[in-house]
């Protein structure tokens, strides 16, 4: 994993090189990862948030950096589920 929890991108070389059945599910994969790394940066945000209202050594500024992490990755998602609600609507007001 790179920068904040999200994975590199394949190079363009490599997504023409898959074959037409497995286009969709790369798609699929993708979008399935990114939710899982939102649910698990959520889940890391209240685990911390919990054991530091505990009264647990854990530091002040790692509970800021993970609840800030869970907000920044959970807005992204919303704006790419947006995104593709918003395309997904003008493909079906293309005239055919």
């Amino acid at each position: 994993m790179d920068v904040q929890g999200f994975a590199p991108i394949a190079p363009i070389k490599d997504i023409g090189s898959e074959n037409a059945t497995n286009r969709g599910s790369g798609f699929a994969d993708l979008v399935k990862t990114a939710a899982q790394g939102v649910s698990a940066d959520q889940v890391n945000a209240a685990n911390l948030s919990r054991e530091l209202a505990e009264g647990g050594d854990v530091p002040l500024q790692e509970v800021i950096s993970a609840v800030g992490r869970a907000e920044l990755t959970l807005q992204t998602m919303v704006t790419v589920r947006d995104r593709a609600v918003e395309a997904y609507q003008e493909i079906l007001r293309m005239p055919i």
